[in-house]
């Protein structure tokens, strides 16, 4: 069965390197996404995103899509068949509305892992570790209630606290041995 791992959390919490551990790990790829931005100097199309341009970008069937600035970006059906076709197990970094749209449409094809840390104070030093400006972390803590994990969601997640990455990868290993046997 094909099964798509949605991984949702604050940032800072840990979502990016746990997509790239089970990439490198479990050769489970993150789904490619669509943007309308220019690309950057370094990256690839079918890489780091599928770079379109608004006429191509309208023509994709989306269960999520934001438009941050002039660009647009999304997750299609398209990318995800896509890689489904080589992969029975995938994953993809998603909002909470974005774990909303994909449940309502794919339901039992989604495995819900929602990352965050034990402690504010733990989000705030990584995001500081990280380079983002004091004026960044409070605004992404201060939005932060965007991803909580919201009541409705609470019985269908599976809550990694990311605090020490050798038990998150503890479980990791099992949650992907489980999904393995299904």
């Amino acid at each position: 069965m094909k099964k798509i791992i949605l991984i949702a959390g604050p940032s800072g919490a840990g979502k990016t390197t746990i997509s790239e551990y089970l990439q490198k790990n479990y050769d489970i790829p993150r789904v490619i996404t669509h943007t309308t931005r220019p690309m950057r100097p370094g990256e690839k199309d079918g890489v780091d995103y599928y770079f379109e341009n608004d006429e191509s970008f309208a023509h994709l069937h989306f269960f999520e899509h934001v438009k941050y600035g002039n660009y647009q970006y999304g997750s299609s059906k398209e990318a995800l068949d896509k890689i489904w076709k080589n992969h029975d197990l995938v994953s993809l970094i998603v909002d909470i509305q974005g774990v909303k749209s994909y449940l309502s449409q794919l339901k039992g094809e989604v495995y819900f892992l929602y990352v965050t840390t034990s402690t504010v104070d733990e989000l705030k030093e990584r995001l500081i570790r990280r380079g983002d400006s004091i004026e960044s972390v409070r605004q992404r803590l201060s939005g932060s209630e965007l991803n909580k994990l919201p009541e409705d969601l609470k019985q269908i997640s599976h809550v990694l606290i990311n605090d020490k990455w050798q038990k998150t990868t503890e479980e990791l290993n099992a949650l992907v041995a489980g999904l393995k046997q299904d």
